[in-house]
């Protein structure tokens, strides 16, 4: 089974507008965004609430509800195999061993090969979804690792011109493949990265 998965058909399917107008980074998120727009969408799609840990930019332990900023999401307990930091310029998941960034191409100039070195890096227009479009493709990709056993990834060349250069990093396409024991294969596509669970 194979879902091709873009901001565009996200935004079909949940009758959200397209864009919104980002003076800054364009993950800056609210602690209310998060829980509204990924922890009750995850719990909705059978995620385990008492797995979910939030930790703060400092690294303390906090409730969703806190006034300080959530700068992390564990969502494996104590385990810590599977979460997903919050930095406003870019946006990461860690799934075992693997690193997804998520970088506002206002900033991908910026990063250079060192940066984003043996990681995957999503090449899609972030700067065309709104925070509830990007939060719901972050919790679809999260629940391709539910019961998550190893993860592995392969990288590869694109054609040219397939997607924009930037200074210092040339984009690939990505396959993620997730081992967990479920008899039915699944595949999910995010632009240039395709994850196999």
């Amino acid at each position: 089974m194979s879902n091709k998965i873009s901001s565009k058909s996200i935004c079909e399917r949940n009758n959200i507008s397209m864009s919104e107008n980002y003076k800054e980074y364009c993950m800056k998120f609210s602690n209310e965004e998060l829980k509204k727009n990924m922890v009750e969408y995850l719990i909705k799609n059978s995620w385990d609430e008492k797995m979910i840990r939030f930790l703060s930019e400092d690294g303390d332990e906090i409730e969703i509800d806190s006034s300080k900023e959530i700068g992390t999401i564990v969502f494996d307990g104590n385990d810590e195999n599977l979460f997903i930091n919050f930095y406003g310029i870019h946006t990461s998941i860690f799934a075992y061993n693997v690193e997804m960034m998520f970088i506002d191409e206002d900033s991908k100039g910026t990063y250079t090969s060192s940066d984003v070195y043996n990681n995957v890096v999503y090449e899609g227009n972030l700067r065309e979804m709104s925070h509830e479009e990007m939060l719901r493709m972050f919790s679809e990709i999260i629940l391709c690792f539910i019961d998550a056993e190893t993860v592995t990834m392969t990288q590869s060349s694109v054609p040219e011109n397939k997607y924009k250069k930037y200074n210092y990093y040339e984009p690939h396409e990505f396959l993620v493949e997730v081992k967990n024991g479920h008899t039915i294969e699944k595949r999910n596509i995010y632009e240039n990265i395709t994850i196999q669970y």
